[in-house]
Order: C-alpha cells, then structure tokens, then sequence
C-alpha cells in the first residue's frame, strides 16, 4: 500500500512541476502586456514607422526607460515622435507621446497625456536601448 502510496505522490509532484514550468514560460513570452507605438511626424521622412511589442523583454526595455524618466521644469513646446501606448500586467493602459530622434547622444522626451505641459526626460542610455529596440 505504501509503494502505491508513494507512487501515487511521485506523479502528482511530478505533474504540478511540470505545468508550473509551462506557466513560467508563458509569462516570460507575453503576461499580457504590450506597447503600441504609433509615428506621429508629419514631415514624411520616413523616420519613423509603427511598431506593436507584446513581448515581455520588449515591455521591460520601455519600462526601464519610463521609470528611469526625470520630470523637466517650466513648460513644454514639443513635437511628439510617437504616440506611446503601454499596457501593463495589472491591464492598465498609458498614453504618452515620445520623442527619441536619431542622435545617440540626446535624451529622450516623454509626456504622459494625462498632462501634456509636463515632460520627462528619459536618460541618454535608455533613450538609446529604445532607439534600438524600435528600430530592430
């Protein structure tokens, strides 16, 4: 009885392990969050195109930059690059405008659409893993 017992325990661990492995990988793969980009420029360039991420390493490369952002003072004049939405794990959805341009050597903007008058400027480094990230 007791061999049965134990087998009966050896596959039940095995099973919960097994499935519990597959729920790690699936939120690696997506949690359900995303990042819309939309290009907003008007002067036809071509410099910037839409881009949709539904990755999680993707999702965290955009995170670091919105929680690395500082808050700029006085009030801002700006040209929006992309229209940012981002959907977290909690399905809460943000809306920013985003401004990276081409130079390396240049922060990035960012304004929460909840108030446009303020701006955000997101760290040369970050500003530089997006730039690559959205240009693949």
């Amino acid at each position: 009885m007791k061999k049965y017992l134990l087998t009966f325990f050896l596959l039940t661990l095995i099973m919960i392990l097994g499935c519990n492995e597959k729920n790690q990988d699936s939120i690696q793969e997506n949690d359900g969050v995303s990042v819309n980009l939309i290009c907003s420029r008007q002067d036809n360039t071509n410099e910037c195109t839409d881009k949709q991420f539904n990755d999680l390493q993707s999702f965290q490369v955009f995170k670091t930059a919105l929680d690395s952002a500082e808050k700029m003072p006085g009030i801002l004049n700006y040209i929006a690059e992309y229209n940012l939405k981002i959907k977290f794990q909690d399905q809460i959805t943000k809306a920013y405008h985003l401004s990276l341009g081409t130079n390396r050597d240049m922060k990035g903007l960012l304004v929460d659409l909840e108030n446009t008058n303020q701006g955000y400027e997101i760290p040369v480094v970050d500003a530089n893993k997006l730039r690559e990230l959205i240009k693949g």
